[in-house]
């Protein structure tokens, strides 16, 4: 009997079997696959946990151990001789002759360079609107009216700690001659700062006419000399600056006449030496 006639009753009410191979040019399902990145944040989760819980971990334990006590701070064995050195043994102090700070300490007109020969000395200021030098001292503020700002000379020489400013004047022929030593506190520093803003600022005004500048004063030394070439009808000028300990000299020579590179070098070098 054919049951494949559709008019038969019942016809089509068994299910056909199911084909073994799908149908060709019918594209088999794809596989499902887990999202993109779920993989990576797990494992990133877990080692989050991990961490917290390793670390709250590590706290718990900690506070529950007693706390170790620290090395005492005071030592049985000292490395100090137990008597002073004898007095054959001591170093012996620096002679006053090398020590800077024992030479300024005393009479700091003493360590003025000597007068030049032929000078004579000359009381009243060196400048237009400077003061006279009186027994040879001039105060902070007098010595700061030589600056073309006396203001902020006093603001930087108080701040350096000034102590005294030992001053001397001469005139040789039409020769004026003005020495310098201005004294700080304790420490090179202020002495060495202030021979250094004298030298800048030389330095920045080389481009002036007929300026030379910036000659050291002697091989190795900070101190340095400059020369100035005035415009018609001005005075030449020199001069120079230096440090040694804590005591910063700076001198002044005019003339109306050229003046010789060896007058204010040789000048410098003496009072650097004397230093």
């Amino acid at each position: 009997m054919d049951t494949s006639d559709p008019s038969r009753p019942g016809a089509g009410a068994l299910p056909a079997e199911p084909p073994a191979e799908p149908p060709t040019g019918t594209p088999a399902p794809a596989p499902r696959r887990r999202p993109l990145g779920l993989t990576t944040l797990i494992v990133a989760c877990g080692a989050l946990v991990g961490v917290v819980g390793g670390t709250a971990t590590g706290y718990a334990i900690q506070a529950e151990r007693e706390p170790t006590p620290l090395p005492p701070l005071s030592q049985a064995d000292l490395a100090y001789p137990e008597k002073a050195l004898p007095e054959s043994k001591r170093p012996q102090p620096l002679p006053a002759k090398h020590d800077t700070a024992v030479k300024a300490d005393g009479d700091l007109r003493k360590l003025l360079v000597g007068k030049p020969e032929g000078a004579r000395v000359w009381s009243t200021g060196i400048h237009r609107e400077g003061a006279p030098v009186r027994d040879g001292w001039l105060s902070p503020g007098e010595f700061s009216l030589e600056y073309g700002s006396p203001a902020y000379q006093l603001e930087d020489l108080l701040d350096g700690e000034v102590r005294r400013v030992a001053a001397a004047n001469w005139l040789r022929g039409k020769q004026m001659i003005a020495v310098r030593l201005v004294q700080f506190r304790p420490g090179a520093l202020a002495a060495a700062a202030a021979s250094d803003r004298e030298s800048q600022g030389w330095a920045a005004a080389r481009s002036a006419p007929g300026e030379e500048s910036g000659w050291s004063v002697r091989p190795g030394s900070s101190a340095r000399y400059h020369l100035t070439v005035p415009e018609p009808g001005a005075w030449y000028w020199a001069s120079a600056s230096g440090f040694r300990g804590d005591v910063w000299f700076t001198m002044d020579i005019f003339d109306e006449s050229p003046i010789p590179r060896s007058t204010i070098r040789d000048l410098a070098r003496a009072q650097l030496d004397r230093l």
